[in-house]
């Protein structure tokens, strides 16, 4: 059974006053409450799911060149989705985590990022804040 998750970017320009005065509450085009949403599913039986706060990540791969890659990015979560074909990670750095709402039952996972930081996404279901982030990497 798969994980519906939603990533969502709040904005520190939103003002909800302003929203219950102006627009019953609801946001406008020069008031969002969202900068921006990642909406994915995460596909697979899963036993659990874990949530590990504080931890340390490894971004390896390979870069276009061919040139091998691997960077320990410090502090971060993972959301840990234990299933058959063993965990899937989903990763967001600490300083950018505002809060989540994990709802097994529902399979559901909502995760909210601050916008104090810039945040890198340099693959699906990893999400690093720019001062964590490698420099070598960084386009």
């Amino acid at each position: 059974m798969a994980f519906n998750v939603q990533i969502f970017l709040r904005s520190s320009d939103f003002s909800q006053e302003f929203a219950d005065e102006q627009n019953s509450g609801e946001e406008t085009a020069e008031n969002v409450r969202h900068e921006w949403e990642d909406e994915f599913r995460i596909t697979g039986e899963f036993s659990k799911v874990e949530v590990l706060r504080e931890q340390v990540y490894t971004l390896a791969g390979e870069r276009g060149d061919g040139n091998v890659f691997s960077f320990d990015i410090p502090n971060v979560t993972v959301f840990a989705f234990h299933g058959d074909e063993g965990v899937t990670p989903l990763v967001v750095s600490e300083r950018s985590l505002d809060e989540y709402v994990l709802q097994t039952d529902r399979k559901r996972l909502e995760i909210y990022l601050n916008d104090s930081e810039v945040v890198e996404n340099p693959i699906p279901g990893i999400y690093i804040a720019l001062p964590d982030f490698p420099k070598e990497l960084r386009s």
